[in-house]
């Protein structure tokens, strides 16, 4: 059974407004519950209906993907490190539409913390920690607005493009060779990501190759050259 972990030991920038001293306390008293998912599919469901975790899960390592469908549409955001976990909140959208949650550990292992009531009721003394764990699932939500701001350019491509490089910037490693995306996101998985269907997808990113934009790694993820295309967003080919 994994040792419980210091909350700031995993994510020091959750005490980022404390003073030092306040830190040092935070630091011994913010004890949480260790969670590790193998890769693969995770029934989440279950680890909510078994797991206290009030406030959610918070990643601390590895990769998890989670997919969202509704009928035959389906969407995929990358969660990683930092990212708050929690169930689905069935109550904020029309009841007729059947949403279906899918996650899948992309990685070896992801790595969660248990962010339950004892944690919440701790963390009380600090609300600066709180705030900042409040701005985690904040955090997720403008991703998902931006993820809408890329489904505008019309280009496929450049939605491609631009959501890689918007990968990289939590993600990314420089290299030599350019900006490396370690992720194993296919051609389907991209499609979902984008919003388009995967044979386009395919011809999207043969072009992008073809440019000298990016290319495949041969472990499954992106090596992206060049800088961050701005001038996708300033030029008004998605209008």
């Amino acid at each position: 059974m994994p040792s419980p972990l210091r909350l700031l030991d995993v994510d020091p920038d959750l005490g980022e407004g404390l003073s030092p001293e306040a830190f040092a306390d935070a630091r011994r008293d913010l004890i949480a519950e260790p969670l590790v998912v193998p890769r693969g599919d995770w029934n989440a469901e279950g680890t909510w209906s078994a797991v206290p975790a009030e406030l959610g899960l918070l990643i601390v390592d590895g990769v998890l993907l989670c997919e969202v469908e509704v009928g035959k549409r389906s969407t995929l955001e990358v969660l990683g490190p930092g990212d708050l976990v929690r169930p689905w909140p069935h109550g904020r959208h029309i009841a007729e539409m059947d949403v279906g949650v899918r996650y899948t550990v992309a990685d070896e292992m992801c790595r969660m913390v248990v962010l339950d009531g004892h944690l919440a009721r701790q963390a009380a003394r600090w609300p600066s920690v709180l705030g900042e764990i409040t701005g985690r699932a904040l955090g997720r939500a403008t991703s998902g607005t931006l993820r809408l701001l890329i489904h505008q350019v019309v280009r496929i491509d450049d939605r491609i493009l631009l959501s890689l490089w918007g990968l990289a910037e939590r993600f990314g490693k420089v290299t030599a060779d350019g900006v490396l995306v370690p992720l194993p996101i296919n051609h389907t998985m991209m499609g979902r990501l984008v919003g388009a269907q995967r044979p386009t997808v395919s011809q999207a990113v043969g072009e992008l190759t073809r440019r000298g934009a990016l290319e495949r790694t041969e472990d499954g993820g992106w090596l992206l050259h060049g800088q961050f295309p701005q001038d996708i967003l300033g030029d008004g080919n998605d209008g």
